[in-house]
């Protein structure tokens, strides 16, 4: 009888061992820790490029990293997002997008226009039209779900969205109305995100195309630094009409966006090819960028406005940039703050 209470109890701890192993093991694979850790480095990215671009124009280095930064960060973050709407073409899937992003476009950019007007005096701005800084990703989310709707069963979609894109630069009119201009500049990106499989990032794993990637990143940044200037950041936004943009020859401003797609696109793949594909110890961050995304900018803003960020410019101590990127991603990664946003916004 106590025999067969032990192997009762043996068989049963078993058995609860390997069901747990295998909820485990069912958990990591719902969440891929490669895209885990890319979106975890992009937003870390997001967070210290914003609080860059508060020393353009003071010190070469810093300028040549913002531009290095902004190359591939945003397009590479919509190509992955990119990636992720492959179910575009099922029932309700816009509509329940659209539902799920308007409610915390529409919070945020009256929380932050009140922040900024009570806390900074700055004017105050509650148009929804005009997305606040960085909630402009927040609308064209929805609009290139939208355009991928009609775009992604089109043979030649994507030269079709890289013409459609040299040419609306044109239209004096397209600029941060509903995002309009950013959204179609950086439409390419989401749908090259939306056509690309699994496999194509099994090749990336490659020993060669590591190498490549790192000869990539040195080349890139050794001919920002010596032959591109800190305006040509202004080609890396897709914020503004041709018309807007401090350039001469206007009738070949299709050619300088272009290029600066070539360059983009080369960065990106750099990127991707650089990222680690196991788990490491950044790994969860990268599944609460979002919360991250939307709430940073108030961090930013404070920073823009006090002693330290006076510091860091007089001493020429950038590299505090970089800690405070750290410590503002690892704050707002807690899963405290996580929920709330996820509760308060109900998105995820």
């Amino acid at each position: 009888m106590v025999k067969q209470l032990r192997l009762f109890l043996f068989s049963y701890l078993i058995d609860s061992l390997v069901k747990n192993l295998l909820c485990k093991e069912r958990v990591v694979l719902n969440r891929i820790a490669y895209f885990d850790n890319a979106k975890a480095i992009l937003i870390f990215l997001v967070v210290v490029g914003h609080m860059l671009s508060k020393f353009l124009h003071n010190d070469h280095l810093i300028d040549s990293i913002y531009l290095f930064i902004y190359m591939f960060h945003m397009p590479a973050f919509i190509l992955i997002s990119g990636y992720f709407s492959k179910k575009v073409y099922e029932p309700g899937y816009i509509s329940k997008l659209v539902r799920k992003l308007i409610l915390p476009y529409a919070l945020l950019q009256v929380g932050y226009s009140l922040y900024y007007y009570f806390i900074f005096d700055d004017t105050i701005s509650l148009s929804f039209f005009i997305p606040r800084w960085a909630l402009w990703f927040l609308i064209s989310l929805i609009l290139w779900n939208i355009l991928l709707y009609f775009f992604g069963k089109i043979k030649y979609g994507l030269p079709l969205a890289i013409i459609i894109s040299l040419l609306i630069g044109y239209d004096a009119y397209v600029g941060e109305f509903l995002s309009i201009s950013r959204t179609f500049f950086f439409f390419p990106f989401f749908l090259m995100g939306y056509y690309l499989q699994k496999n194509h990032f099994e090749k990336l794993k490659t020993r060669t195309n590591t190498i490549i990637g790192a000869l990539l990143a040195v080349l890139l940044f050794v001919v920002i630094y010596f032959f591109v200037p800190i305006d040509f950041s202004q080609w890396l936004l897709g914020k503004r009409s041709y018309d807007e943009m401090t350039f001469s020859l206007l009738q070949f401003a299709w050619a300088n966006r272009f290029v600066a797609y070539i360059g983009m696109a080369a960065a990106t793949y750099m990127f991707l090819a650089l990222v680690p594909r196991r788990e490491v110890f950044f790994t969860s961050i990268g599944k609460n960028t979002m919360s991250i995304y939307l709430l940073h900018m108030a961090l930013v803003r404070i920073f823009e406005a006090s002693s330290l960020k006076t510091f860091i410019e007089d001493k020429n101590q950038y590299w505090i940039v970089f800690i405070i990127g750290l410590v503002i991603v690892y704050i707002l990664s807690r899963p405290a703050i996580v929920k709330i946003v996820y509760k308060v916004c109900k998105v995820k």
